[in-house]
């Protein structure tokens, strides 16, 4: 992904996701069980980038008379269970 040198991991994975990744490389569709998982984080970072940039272009056109009311009432929520006020980012 990034082209420098990768780093040794450990994980503990069920066995029927272990069997899944072992039939994608038997099947050739993987080069190893290790690039299976590899691929399948790069590829959650991936859409989580996505639905970031896509959350923040929204953001930037929403309407901030009604963004301040909606995070009023939210930190009115968190106060009334104990919790510290929202920030916004």
């Amino acid at each position: 992904m990034n082209g420098g040198r990768k780093a040794r991991i450990t994980i503990t994975v069920d066995p029927a996701v272990l069997a899944y990744a072992e039939h994608l490389v038997a099947a050739g569709k993987a080069t190893s069980v290790a690039a299976v998982f590899n691929d399948a984080i790069a590829e959650k970072r991936i859409t989580e980038q996505r639905a970031l940039a896509l959350l923040r272009e929204r953001a930037r056109h929403a309407d901030p008379e009604r963004v301040a009311r909606m995070m009023r009432h939210v930190n009115r929520q968190l106060a009334e269970h104990g919790f510290p006020a929202a920030s916004g980012e």
